[in-house]
């Protein structure tokens, strides 16, 4: 069963699986962005639509698994607010991850070079961007204290309150970007909005509005928590696909519905427009759906694949899907329609996500995956990302592969690029108990004594 507990006490397989996808998806794009240069950055490649659409999926499924966990943990604990274990690892982990996040940012190269140059140091502009870790970081916090003014007003059910508040994370975006932060130090500017102007130094990821997608998946986390059991049923991904319709079709016709009676409050800003970031939200919980239909009924979809359809007919599904897929990106190069399903999926991608589907199942089919492994990835998200930082964006330290890649790369040699990156994060992730060993060793050899 898929939502059986893995390695890790009290926690959903489903919740992994999902991390892993989205780890290994930022693996794979941030290298492809780093690399590839800028006359194939269009639509020249049959992959590069949907390339370009799951990319802007990969944070928004981050940030909501990173709250669904978090909160599904907390929750289960029934301890009083204050006494509750997961509030104190909770605070002392968003803590951790913002300290992490700028000291990523720090650039000892820069700083060391300006002493030997000048006789003084100064920090570089990254310093001051409020990155992934430190929004993740203070987004927990945030998901802490309302969890704890919620146990202490106690009247509305908690998923609800989530519901509400990650709702108006997302519909005060404007309202907070029109506040003049030029007073401000740049360091506080950048935690609540991405700084205007064509600076390199401004936040990609301000609290405003990707703390919102933090607290659905405290929703998400709250619920299940809750009701376990429901998780099981098939209504459940119903539920979650039947969601994620609904926001991508109808939250720009809700948001204009809503929006005068926000709007009659002062200093309110207008938010009608912003039904992108609802649609991201339910795409993501398509993607949780799918993995838990799919996880679910995994031992029966194996049978009838294998046996009912037999070993040459069970090629007639990813056949179907390339075919398909093929069928409408031809349709669409040839005819020149542009048709929007969604705010932010078009048919043209639609082409491409089966397409993708099918060479995913081939490949399945073709490979002897290791699932141990895989969800072994999903667990060690922050290790790998500290890495990645390091290796690929010169973390920390100053050096690293940006300065050779640079966009230096045509597609061919940018997808292997990206599938060796992602091996060599595979088999730290396979070694990680070794590593871990060293470090402690290292950085802790009095505690051996």
């Amino acid at each position: 069963m898929l939502l059986a507990k893995s390695n890790l006490t009290n926690r959903l397989v489903f919740i992994d699986i999902a991390r892993s996808i989205a780890i290994l998806m930022m693996l794979e794009g941030h290298f492809i962005v780093m690399a590839l240069t800028e006359n194939h950055r269009g639509n020249d490649l049959f992959l590069y639509d949907i390339w370009r659409f799951t990319r802007g999926l990969t944070a928004p499924l981050f940030f909501t698994v990173s709250g669904l966990v978090f909160t599904y943990l907390l929750v289960r604990n029934k301890e009083p607010f204050l006494k509750n274990k997961r509030v104190k690892k909770g605070l002392s982990r968003g803590f951790r991850l913002i300290l992490w996040g700028y000291a990523l940012q720090l650039n000892l190269y820069f700083i060391f070079k300006g002493l030997i140059e000048n006789g003084s140091y100064t920090f570089s502009g990254y310093m001051y961007i409020f990155h992934v870790l430190q929004c993740i970081g203070a987004s927990l916090i945030t998901v802490i204290l309302l969890y704890g003014l919620n146990r202490l007003i106690k009247v509305v059910p908690l998923t609800w309150w989530f519901g509400f508040f990650g709702t108006l994370a997302f519909i005060m975006r404007p309202t907070i970007y029109a506040l003049d932060f030029s007073s401000f130090h740049p360091l506080i500017e950048n935690i609540f909005i991405t700084s205007p102007g064509d600076s390199a130094f401004k936040s990609i990821f301000p609290l405003f509005p990707w703390v919102g997608f933090v607290i659905f998946g405290a929703m998400i986390g709250a619920y299940v928590s809750k009701n376990p059991a429901k998780v099981y049923t098939n209504k459940f991904p119903l539920i979650l696909f039947i969601s994620g319709l609904i926001l991508n079709l109808f939250t720009d016709n809700i948001l204009k519905i809503i929006q005068p009676a926000f709007l009659s409050i002062s200093g309110i800003k207008p938010f009608y427009g912003l039904g992108y970031l609802f649609a991201r939200f339910g795409q993501v919980i398509w993607v949780l759906a799918i993995i838990i239909f799919i996880g679910k009924h995994k031992r029966y979809l194996r049978v009838v694949y294998r046996r009912k359809l037999g070993f040459l007919k069970s090629w007639i599904i990813p056949i179907a899907f390339g075919v398909s897929g093929l069928t409408i990106i031809i349709y669409t190069l040839l005819s020149g329609n542009e048709f929007t399903i969604f705010p932010t999926f078009s048919l043209y991608a639609l082409g491409h996500l089966l397409l993708f589907i099918s060479v995913i199942i081939i490949t399945a089919k073709l490979i002897n995956w290791n699932y141990e492994l895989f969800i072994k990835i999903g667990q060690n998200t922050l290790s790998i990302y500290i890495v990645h930082v390091i290796i690929l964006y010169s973390g920390l330290f100053g050096f690293g592969l940006s300065s050779y890649l640079d966009k230096n790369l045509s597609p061919w040699f940018a997808i292997v690029g990206a599938i060796g990156f992602i091996m060599v994060f595979t088999y730290f992730v396979k070694y990680i108990e070794v590593f871990q060993k060293y470090y402690n060793k290292l950085f802790f050899w009095k505690k051996g004594k």
